[in-house]
């Protein structure tokens, strides 16, 4: 049986979702990133070890990087796949970016399918992706958050997922300050990041502040690409590809934390 795409219902906003992430975030940990395109298994270990997940929809948008794209595997190497975007300025933030109107769903998906013709969960993870692809999105941040609920639900990870845009308008602060100014904005009251990012922040600052830091090392186990060497930190799609959903889903619960 195939899994059913559940698409995500409409965030609430304004003084009722306060109220309700409040309610969930008692004493609870936060982890933010930007809304990446069907991320890697770490981006899913983060979002499972956290107590609420926040897209970080209104930082500034990075050309070429993870929101955008991702990659798969085409006979043994790494290759780029993603979102055409229609043209923007350099100021604008991720959520004020759109998908091109000229994005071929189909040629994608022929891509993809081909790639991993010979993994033995294709079929099922193309008609997945086929159909969560065909979902409607103003702009690239929304899509992608729209992949990342799906994949959550494939997972069965429940960790709430909120906007930025929606909790924290843009402001002065950058970096750790503004970090901490979200952390304050949804209730938290602790900061969970990625340990390769760990340098970017002072735990006295955040302890000052009122919050303790965390950090996350990611656990990524090799598995069967059909093909030697392995190849690491492929898009989740390639976990899929070649596993079964109960395996990928404990794999996303995986993870060292560590008190910085």
């Amino acid at each position: 049986m195939q899994p059913m795409l559940i698409a995500p219902a409409h965030s609430p906003t304004g003084l009722e979702q306060q109220s309700y992430a409040r309610a969930l975030l008692d004493q609870g940990r936060v982890a933010l990133m930007q809304p990446y395109f069907l991320p890697y298994l770490g981006y899913f270990q983060l979002i499972a070890a956290s107590d609420c997940f926040v897209l970080y929809d209104n930082a500034q948008f990075i050309k070429n990087g993870w929101i955008e794209r991702n990659r798969y595997l085409l006979d043994g190497n790494a290759k780029w796949f993603g979102l055409p975007l229609a043209k923007g300025k350099h100021t604008q933030v991720i959520k004020e970016r759109t998908v091109s109107p000229h994005f071929d769903r189909g040629a994608l998906i022929n891509k993809l399918a081909f790639a991993y013709r010979k993994a033995p969960h294709v079929e099922r993870t193309v008609a997945w992706l086929s159909e969560l692809l065909k979902l409607p999105a103003d702009n690239v941040a929304e899509y992608n958050e729209i992949a990342l609920r799906s994949c959550c639900s494939l997972l069965r990870i429940h960790t709430p997922i909120l906007r930025a845009s929606e909790w924290a308008a843009a402001s002065e602060h950058r970096g750790q300050g503004r970090v901490i100014e979200i952390i304050q904005a949804v209730g938290g009251d602790s900061y969970l990041n990625p340990a390769a990012g760990g340098y970017l922040y002072d735990s006295s600052t955040f302890l000052e502040a009122g919050y303790s830091l965390e950090l996350l090392e990611p656990v990524l186990p090799h598995y069967e690409q059909c093909g030697e060497p392995f190849v690491p930190g492929l898009s989740i799609l390639d976990a899929l590809m070649f596993n079964e959903l109960e395996t990928v889903s404990a794999w996303a619960r995986q993870g060292v934390l560590t008190h910085a």
